[in-house]
């Protein structure tokens, strides 16, 4: 009689049921939990890109409290070099014991971004700092020095502004 009810009703069904059912609660009520909208996209420009701290970017030289440059003309920057894109000059001023760079031209179309300069300065006068747009119409863009307002070395480009990380 017990067998004749076990397979009139099903109870093995049943179980099977209400362990699929827990299954599912349980994972629906996971999936639920991640419904947060998730960002794929950057609204950029509009909003500043983040970048790594170790990103590399254009090459900037950097001033010390007073406004006067850094670098001491030692030529490390420029003989490390393995494409030869730095070229320093350098001169005296009144006032100042160590040499100062009357012209220091940085070709940036041909530069690998190996940080070979930065690394080998002694005095911290160069970085390589987080501006990734980098794209020009001539080929005499790419060339920055000291002198001239577009090719200024010492502050951003124009475009520069959206590719600053907070923390520089």
């Amino acid at each position: 009689m017990r067998k004749f009810l076990k397979t009139l009703i099903p109870v093995d069904i049943f179980k099977g049921m209400k362990l699929t059912g827990t299954h599912f609660a349980k994972v629906f009520s996971t999936a639920n939990r991640r419904k947060v909208k998730m960002h794929v996209t950057d609204e950029y420009p509009e909003v500043p890109v983040k970048l790594a701290p170790r990103f590399r970017g254009r090459l900037t030289m950097l001033k010390d409290e007073q406004g006067e440059i850094k670098c001491v003309c030692c030529l490390a920057c420029e003989k490390i070099c393995p494409t030869q894109v730095i070229t320093i000059e350098s001169g005296k001023k009144e006032g100042r014991k160590t040499k100062i760079p009357t012209r220091y031209d940085f070709e940036m179309e041909r530069c690998i971004f190996c940080e070979f300069c930065v690394e080998s300065c002694g005095f911290d006068s160069i970085i390589l700092n987080h501006q990734f747009e980098l794209a020009a119409y001539n080929r005499e863009d790419f060339s920055i020095g000291m002198l001239g307002q577009s090719q200024n070395m010492f502050g951003l480009t124009p475009v520069g502004k959206f590719s600053y990380s907070d923390e520089d």
